[in-house]
C-alpha cells in the first residue's frame, strides 16, 4: 500500500471517529480501537507477504 493511500485512509478513519463522537463518545472510542487494530493487522500481513 503506498503511502498516499494509507494517508487517505488513515484521514477517512479519522473523520468517521470525529463524526461518531458526536453522537457517542463511548461508540467513537470502539471505532477508533477497531481501525487501529485492522489497519495494523493489513500492515502486518502486507509486511508478511513481501
Amino acid at each position: 500500500m503506498s503511502n498516499k493511500t494509507e494517508g487517505i485512509i488513515a484521514i477517512l478513519a479519522a473523520f468517521f471517529v470525529l463524526l461518531s463522537a458526536m453522537l457517542d463518545p463511548e461508540i467513537s472510542a470502539g471505532l477508533a480501537i477497531i481501525f487501529l487494530v485492522v489497519l495494523a493487522t493489513y500492515k502486518l500481513y502486507q509486511s508478511k507477504r513481501k
